[in-house]
């Protein structure tokens, strides 16, 4: 893929130049949609930028959440120097992105779902996968969000997450009634809900608990995936210890 100028960039520039028309554009909420996301840059240095848009919907009526993780530079022009602007080709295996899907219990968020990390399999600026849940929603019925991870490979993996909003599932209709406002943030230690609707704990009945948006292990992968592709949804329960 050829480097282009980055989205934010041209957000801006068309703000710039058509002033109220860009409002009428870009401003609804997103919201508003019979989907729910956030974007956001997770990353931003001289070097390298990395920017994460998180997204959950009800699909088929049971869920559909998908992540999209770009990479990029800063452009110079003769006018000056655009931070972020200049898509920043990656080595297959440099870009990883993982789908957390969470469900909120009516007092705290637990972890329900999640992918395995998936990386570029070709050179690229940019990584995007998608799952859905196939039959009723995998923790029963609640609010659910998509925790977007996505980190980029330059000597170590920078990056982070971006939670995109709640959205009641299972829904066939085109309203959902108002969302649960706290959220958990990367680095944030949260427990894990089974199948059942209940929180997992271990031999000792202790809960079990992961890391919000913890990066890869190791480095960049070896061998990667099909990039934005329909990607597995698993429990998170099948990968921990079990009531």
């Amino acid at each position: 893929m050829s480097n282009r100028v980055r989205t934010p960039l041209l957000r801006s520039l068309l703000a710039a130049a058509a002033g109220t028309l860009a409002l009428v554009l870009f401003g609804a909420s997103p919201a508003a949609a019979h989907y729910v996301y956030e974007e956001a840059f997770t990353y931003r240095s001289n070097d390298l930028c990395v920017y994460d848009r998180s997204e959950v919907s009800h699909g088929d009526g049971n869920g559909y959440a998908r992540v999209d993780i770009d990479a990029s530079t800063v452009l110079a022009t003769p006018s000056g120097a655009y931070p972020c602007a200049w898509g920043l080709e990656r080595p297959a295996g440099y870009i990883s992105a993982k789908i957390e899907t969470y469900v909120w219990l009516g007092t705290y968020w637990y972890l329900c779902a999640q992918t395995d990390w998936v990386y570029n399999d070709t050179t690229t600026t940019e990584l995007a996968i998608q799952a859905r849940m196939i039959g009723q929603p995998i923790c029963g019925e609640s609010y659910y969000a998509t925790n977007g991870v996505g980190y980029v490979w330059n000597n170590n993996w920078f990056g982070g997450a971006v939670w995109s909003g709640a959205h009641y599932l299972p829904d066939y209709s085109f309203s959902a009634a108002e969302a649960p406002a706290e959220l958990p943030e990367a680095g944030d230690t949260v427990g894990v809900v089974d199948g059942s609707g209940e929180p997992v704990v271990d031999a000792d009945g202790e809960p079990v608990t992961v890391v919000v948006a913890a990066p890869p292990a190791g480095g960049p992968a070896t061998t990667a995936a099909d990039q934005a592709t329909e990607t597995t949804m698993h429990p998170a329960a099948d990968s921990l210890l079990t009531r």
